[in-house]
């Protein structure tokens, strides 16, 4: 190399590293930390890719981390559901068999509750089309059970014997 291209090379480096600056100060939208720690006194073009590359690899860990988290806090937050829906089973049991309607407590008040019966699908494909819903076609659960409620038969359902749940109000 001679010492005009040493010295273009030099300057399209510099109007990069500006370029870089530039850049990076529009993306931190006037949050000088955000900028102080992505430059840390970097001036030329290599220290400031050098250092953008490591955040690169640090932003991707953190984002992979956050994702496996949340992973997790949604496999909890299902536990935990199907935990208290098991629990919310135990406590209707309880005051079916104590024969009681409602319990007043300290923590909030509960009340046994009649559920109506629901179509339980035993064959989609033989259930009639008035029963799905257009456009996906879906199948439409509730005038399905409403229909059986009302004694029709339909090929492909049949209605479940209901059930109990229970209402909880909070103090």
């Amino acid at each position: 190399m001679n010492a005009h291209s040493d010295v273009a090379k030099v300057q399209r480096e510099l109007e990069a590293a500006k370029v870089l600056r530039e850049q990076i100060a529009d993306l931190a939208q006037g949050d000088e930390e955000f900028i102080r720690d992505t430059l840390e006194g970097e001036l030329d073009f290599e220290g400031i890719v050098r250092q953008l590359l490591g955040d690169v690899g640090m932003d991707e860990a953190l984002a992979e981390g956050l994702k496996a988290y949340g992973e997790d806090l949604s496999a909890r937050r299902e536990r935990l559901a199907n935990r208290a829906k098991l629990k919310r089973s135990l406590i209707c049991t309880a005051l079916e068999i104590a024969g009681r309607k409602t319990m007043e407590l300290d923590v909030g008040t509960v009340t046994l509750s009649a559920v109506k019966p629901k179509a339980i699908v035993t064959e989609e494909a033989d259930i009639p089309a008035e029963f799905f819903k257009p456009q996906p076609p879906k199948l439409d659960q509730t005038a399905l059970s409403a229909a059986l409620r009302e004694g029709r038969e339909v090929k492909g359902a049949t209605l479940s014997n209901g059930g109990s749940t229970i209402r909880i109000l909070r103090k």
